[in-house]
C-alpha cells in the first residue's frame, strides 16, 4: 500500500496537472511535466528550508509522477494519431 504521505503528493501533483491543463502556455504535456516536476522540487526545498515536515526526493518524485504519466501519454497519442 502507498503511504499516506505519498498518496497526497501525487493528489498534489495531480490538482498541479489540472491547474496547468486549464492555463496552459506551451505543449500541454511539457507544461504539465515542467509544472509538477517543479511544484514537487519546490515543496521539498520549502520544507526543509522551514524545517517543517521531512524532505525526501522520493515525495518529489510522487507529485511529479502524474505530469510524468500525462506527458508520456500525451507524446505516445501524437506520435500515433
Amino acid at each position: 500500500m502507498i503511504p499516506k504521505d505519498k498518496q497526497l503528493h501525487i493528489l498534489m501533483g495531480i490538482g498541479a496537472c489540472v491547474v496547468l491543463a486549464v492555463v496552459h502556455h506551451v505543449t500541454l504535456g511539457l507544461g504539465l511535466l515542467i509544472g509538477c516536476a517543479a511544484l514537487g522540487i519546490f515543496y521539498e526545498v520549502q520544507q526543509w528550508y522551514r524545517k517543517e515536515g521531512q524532505p525526501d526526493a522520493l515525495d518529489a518524485l510522487a507529485t511529479a509522477s502524474p505530469g510524468i504519466v500525462a506527458y508520456i501519454v500525451l507524446e505516445t497519442v501524437k506520435w500515433t494519431h
